[in-house]
């Protein structure tokens, strides 16, 4: 695809070697299309971060689902290579700081488009730290006092999973504790989020704030 996006810096020339954490077959071709045709790199899709431990190849950037969760608050785990980038539909205020706070040195955001993405990308390269147009907007209209900042690391990693269907056993098990901490930690999430039943999560997590219904 020729998106009319100048050629990057001559200190890119070298192929770069870059990780796609997603399992989803359209996402590899969308990093194709907008980064790999456009940029001297090589694209390594994996399901997820802890995949990168065992590779050999060493990641100058990792871009990171916001589906998948953290491990204990950090967006890749100890030893990874690759600065992350993470990528999203849909950032909104909270979500796009929270994960700038855990270390994100990018953000991308579907609503924009590859010229936007290619600056990012181009901008974390030279150290800096980026947002695509979209995520930008969404940080700087984000109210740091309410809804997912007041969860800490533990309880939006246990948020995420219970809003992608877990029951708070197999959270439980995913986390290597007790049923009766993880329905513990749900409580405190549903007091923080202001809200008072499963079905609620995902709206909250999505805003900040409680649904009307």
């Amino acid at each position: 695809m020729d998106s009319g996006i100048s050629s990057p810096t001559s200190h890119h020339a070298d192929p770069l070697y870059f990780a796609v954490c997603d399992d989803r077959s359209f996402i590899r071709a969308l990093f194709h299309q907008w980064v790999e045709a456009n940029l001297p790199c090589r694209m390594v899709q994996v399901s997820h971060p802890q995949e990168l431990r065992a590779s050999d190849t060493s990641f100058r950037l990792v871009f990171v689902s916001t589906r998948i969760s953290s491990t204990e608050g950090r967006i890749l785990p100890k030893h990874c290579s690759g600065d992350p980038i993470v990528f999203d539909d849909n950032f909104t205020p909270l979500t796009a700081v929270w994960w700038i706070e855990r270390g994100a040195k990018g953000l991308l955001d579907f609503r924009d488009g590859p010229d936007d993405w290619l600056h990012c990308v181009n901008q974390v390269l030279d150290g800096r730290l980026s947002q695509t147009p979209s995520a930008k907007s969404a940080i700087d209209a984000n109210d740091s006092k309410r809804g997912l900042q007041l969860l800490s690391r533990r309880e939006m990693q246990v948020a995420q999973l219970l809003v992608r269907g877990n029951s708070a056993e197999q959270v439980a098990k995913r986390l290597g504790t007790t049923e009766g901490t993880i329905k513990n930690q749900r409580k405190a999430i549903y007091q923080k989020l202001k809200i008072v039943r499963a079905t609620q999560l995902a709206w909250a997590m999505g805003n900040g704030v409680p649904g009307s219904r």
